[in-house]
């Protein structure tokens, strides 16, 4: 993707759910101080975890009466976007005489991402009138205002399409880009994304390829593709070989390194072939489109260009690809030019640039190539609403040129970047045929499919993802689907829907012996939360019951945990709550690289009606390490005072014992954890111990040897606790 992808996107994940998380955990207690909250809160600053920032943030009593406060406030909502109540807190902070140069900066940034560019050029002015001597960003906010003037311009060309943002199956919180429809299934599309994936343990910011089925405008779940197309480094999806049988990947793997490959269809043992351009290619800055099996276009930073990155091609001649040549002036500038697409005839050529002739970030541009000159044309800037004041790139036409996809991350976007469909005003040239002379190259390929064989493969090739049964000496790729267990009461345990799905999930674990599963109970119950959790528990039994009754399925690979009603999926009082939130979710680990479990729950339920501390929830128990503090180990239910003072506590029950422990808090680090264990001592809740977790599953001090050195955020909790064996 782009090299500014992760840089500029990271801190906008969760912009989703940014409205939600404020008043998630704003209950009191009297075991919390404000400048721990403080402190805190500018430690997650400082480490751009601006969600959880949040959290502590609006612990703080008296925010609204203070200026550094409110400026602090508005910062994160800013790389949040949430751009209205940044705007409100800046303006506050001045109000109450707060000063700082940034606000000016930010104010600017908010008004040019809103698209009131006289005004974003003035609080930029008005930034430089006031910031003393040369700083890092005078170059940039220089570069800015040239680019509202630009972007006042463009804002009265005519427009060329109405777009639309493709809806949230596809689109994440996350980056989503590199749309790609199968040329074998028209119903079936591939993309790019780096939203974490909770059954192989990967976090959010690993790109992985998927795919989804539009299903008569019902989109299906996304899908992870299986190995070897994904693996554990990071893939990006580029496009198709000619003959349809096999995809063009971007591999990057631990330690930076990256190889285009071409991995054919039928492959399950990762016999991938490398594509050797001498150029080097990474998954920020992936601009990488193959024309045909012979020309690859490319952007990247050498040092025959004209500033940073510039756009490049080379073509295959027998075995070999030819050293990468420049596309020239006309297309590259002394700014970064990415994303290069051609059209199929070859004479019109799309790509994203940050020159100053943008609106903002990276604009999409197109140019023609003119044969009288044997060069390009100056590049056209495709106006608004294509383009924004945001990062705009890889517009790629369809096949009859009346629409595109192309990738954004402009403050709309559900939050990095999204993809968005343009549907032009009029059908746009160069879709017309396939070219079999590309006039830039001077290179004729000499096996260039004719459009009667390129229509006959597509009739005749089956899609990639249906080809998952060839046995191979690595595994069986395994595709499993399986959703939640609702409504569990005995009367409904044999419900035919909750039967298939238990009958799925004892499929997986008897095809494959290793892996575990964490059953997660959760209740819509009125009673204390004593009450709620003690029957979140017993539901989460009986699902265990079930499955493990009549097969050989060991039941220490199965842990069961009660939530009660502290993390509901849909408000309590909404009409949908009995219905979602009294469920057992599953949650599948140490699961094999050729094995895929879908569990993505699709809701139906208007969005005034979601509640998002579930998926908090599940965010802090899928990182690798974790902590809760325990509070008792019971044979029965415990009713201690400290269940009433917390809003995060959970049941879990010992395999090995028959016992219940009693859990608060989530913590995603130790030093917060044995904060909240020192409280509950000064409480009275004398036997309350920090226990960790990997992966979601607690683990005994006999294993801690053993993943201190895979994890070593194990080892704050290590050096703390001496008598569990560090030294």
């Amino acid at each position: 993707m782009q090299k500014i992808l992760k840089t500029l996107t990271q801190i906008g994940r969760y912009s989703a759910l940014a409205a939600c998380i404020a008043f998630l955990f704003l209950a009191p207690t009297s075991i919390f101080s404000q400048k721990d909250d403080l402190k805190k809160a500018n430690e997650l600053y400082n480490e751009q975890r601006y969600q959880e920032a949040l959290i502590y943030l609006n612990r703080v009593e008296k925010v609204e009466q203070s200026g550094p406060l409110l400026f602090k406030r508005a910062l994160i909502n800013y790389h949040t976007n949430i751009l209205q109540q940044a705007e409100r807190d800046f303006t506050q902070a001045v109000q109450l005489g707060y000063k700082n140069d940034e606000i000016d900066y930010y104010l600017a940034e908010i008004n040019h991402q809103k698209g009131r560019f006289s005004q974003a050029a003035e609080f930029y002015k008005l930034y430089l009138k006031n910031i003393k001597g040369q700083t890092a960003r005078q170059e940039e906010v220089y570069h800015k205002i040239s680019q509202c003037g630009h972007a006042l311009r463009i804002s009265y060309q005519p427009t060329l399409a109405v777009i639309d943002r493709l809806p949230g199956p596809i689109n994440s919180i996350y980056d989503d880009f590199s749309w790609l429809p199968s040329p074998n299934d028209s119903s079936t599309y591939y993309f790019t994304t780096n939203r974490p994936n909770t059954v192989i343990n990967l976090a959010a910011g690993h790109y992985e390829i998927y795919s989804i089925k539009d299903n008569n405008a019902v989109w299906s779940k996304p899908k992870r593709m299986s190995y070897p197309i994904n693996s554990r480094d990071e893939e990006i999806m580029i496009g198709f070989n000619d003959y349809t049988d096999g995809i063009y990947l971007l591999r990057q793997e631990d330690d930076g390194s990256s190889k285009l490959l071409m991995h054919r269809r039928g492959d399950t043992k990762g016999k991938q072939r490398e594509i050797n351009v001498d150029a080097k290619f990474s998954v920020d800055n992936a601009g990488v489109f193959f024309y045909n099996d012979n020309l690859i276009l490319f952007a990247a930073d050498m040092p025959d260009g004209y500033g940073g990155y510039d756009l490049y091609f080379s073509v295959k001649e027998g075995n070999e690809w030819s050293q990468p040549e420049n596309m020239g002036p006309s297309v590259n500038s002394s700014y970064d030019e990415l994303e290069p697409k051609l059209t199929n005839n070859g004479e019109i050529l799309y790509f994203s640039s940050d020159r100053p002739q943008s609106i903002g970030g990276f604009d999409i541009f197109r140019c023609n190539y003119l044969y009288e000159s044997e060069a390009w044309s100056e590049p056209y800037n495709l106006g608004i609403p294509i383009n924004s004041p945001g990062n705009d790139q890889g517009l790629q036409l369809s096949a009859d040129g009346l629409m595109a996809h192309f990738n954004s991350d402009r403050k709309t976007s559900y939050g990095g970047f999204d993809i968005y469909t343009a549907r032009f005003k009029e059908r746009q040239p160069g879709q017309e045929y396939y070219a079999g002379y590309v006039p830039f190259t001077d290179y004729e390929p000499a096996d260039q499919l004719t459009e009667e064989q390129r229509e006959s493969l597509l009739a005749s090739t089956p899609d990639f993802q249906t080809e998952t049964n060839e046995e191979t000496s690595i595994a069986e790729a395994q595709e499993y689907s399986v959703d939640p267990i609702y409504h569990v009461v005995e009367e409904y345990m044999d419900d035919g829907s909750n039967q298939i799905q238990i009958n799925r999930v004892r499929q997986i674990l008897e095809d494959n012996e290793d892996i575990l599963l964490e059953l997660i109970s959760s209740g819509n119950d009125d009673e204390i939360i004593e009450y709620s959790l003690f029957a979140s528990m017993k539901r989460a039994e009986a699902v265990k019951k079930k499955i493990v009754d009549g097969t050989k399925i060991d039941p220490e690979r199965i842990n069961v945990t009660g939530i009660g009603r502290n993390y509901p999926m849909v408000k309590q009082r909404s009409i949908e709550a009995d219905k979602y939130n009294t469920r057992v979710d599953l949650r599948f680990s140490n699961v094999p690289e050729h094995v895929n479990i879908d569990t993505d729950l699709e809701l139906d339920v208007p969005n005034s009606h979601m509640d998002y501390r579930y998926e908090i929830y599940r965010t802090v128990v899928d990182a690798e390490v974790s902590y809760r503090i325990e509070i008792a180990t019971v044979s029965q239910m415990y009713r201690g005072m400290a269940l009433s003072l917390f809003n995060d506590t959970a049941i879990e029950k010992d395999n090995a014992t028959g016992l219940y422990s009693y859990t608060i808090g989530l913590y995603d680090n130790y030093a917060e954890a044995i904060l909240t264990e020192r409280s509950l001592e000064r409480e009275g809740v004398v036997d309350a111990k920090v226990v960790p977790y990997i992966n979601g599953r607690r683990i005994s001090e006999d294993q801690l040897i053993d993943y201190v050195n895979e994890y070593s955020a194990l080892r704050d909790y290590m050096n703390y606790n001496p008598a569990n064996g560090t030294n």
